[in-house]
């Protein structure tokens, strides 16, 4: 039985995909740092491992008899502390003789240099991991669904989020984002290539109010975000660095969200036989619901 190695399973995209995989009858390994973390994934027949990714030692260890890797790009914002555990995942795969690697971008990814040294380092990795010699896919979501349960972001009425108003998103869930990299994992043929990941419908900031109405049933009304109140609200969830971080990231994609309708691209490689969550249903999920009515 094949052997997948998940990073990132007890998060949210990483969850998602390891869930789908088990689903599947496939054998799912990961690694956290947490032993309560490993206790919940032991529970979904998850083999988890209590490490550290900045241990290349432990990592050779999880990886020894894995087939494949889905390597998902962590957000943090410690540009040291990414290089470190990349180069580690890498080590321990090419050592355990790694088949395939499919790598999630996690979210919007630029193609060039910028002026964002968080994103350039990310971009960095990936690029170190596909001229790693291991045949890699990467798959690029846009903006995840999940963003909008960050508390604060839907208040009397108004849902504010740092993107223009006046352009279109195709936004994704993680479940769907997962169908993805399951199809990226199931489909080696496609190394050397990129997935773009994108939802079912690009929505506009007046089309998320929409949505948001049909779903909750109350008025909602967008409001684009000013990128510097979005990180002083993010700070006391986060911390400096993070915050910033992730406020870089908007910005960079407020300069270039016209390059960004992954619906657009000629020749992506298109995944058949998908069925996505449109907004307005993966709003009205019973614990989406809930937790944006709390």
């Amino acid at each position: 039985m094949e052997s997948i190695l998940v990073y990132g399973a007890s998060g949210v995209q990483g969850g998602a995909v390891a869930r789908l995989l088990a689903s599947k009858g496939v054998t799912v390994r990961s690694i956290t740092r947490q032993e309560k973390n490993a206790a919940v994934l032991k529970e979904q027949g998850i083999d988890a491992y209590v490490g550290d990714l900045s241990i290349l030692e432990t990592l050779k260890e999880v990886n020894t008899g894995v087939d494949k890797i889905f390597l998902n790009m962590p957000i943090e914002y410690d540009t040291a502390l990414i290089k470190l555990h990349i180069t580690h995942a890498v080590e321990a795969a090419k050592q355990a003789n790694v088949k395939l690697i499919v790598v999630n971008s996690n979210g919007f990814l630029p193609e060039q240099p910028t002026d964002t040294k968080t994103l350039d380092v990310k971009r960095e990795m990936i690029e170190y991991v596909q001229q790693s010699g291991i045949p890699t896919i990467l798959v690029k979501p846009t903006l995840y669904m999940e963003n909008f349960l960050i508390p604060g972001l839907i208040n009397n009425g108004m849902l504010f989020y740092p993107v223009p108003a006046d352009k279109s998103i195709p936004w994704i869930n993680s479940d769907d984002a997962a169908l993805y990299h399951y199809y990226a994992l199931s489909h080696p043929e496609l190394a050397g290539q990129t997935i773009l990941a994108p939802g079912p419908e690009a929505l506009t900031g007046a089309e998320l109010g929409d949505r948001f109405t049909q779903a909750l049933g109350q008025d909602v009304t967008f409001q684009s975000l000013n990128y510097d109140d979005f990180e002083a609200s993010l700070t006391p969830l986060m911390g400096e660095k993070q915050a910033s971080g992730v406020a870089g990231f908007y910005r960079w994609i407020g300069t270039n969200i016209d390059s960004l309708n992954y619906y657009d691209i000629k020749d992506r490689v298109i995944v058949p036989d998908l069925q996505l969550t449109t907004l307005k249903d993966w709003l009205q999920q019973p614990h989406v619901n809930k937790m944006l009515r709390s």
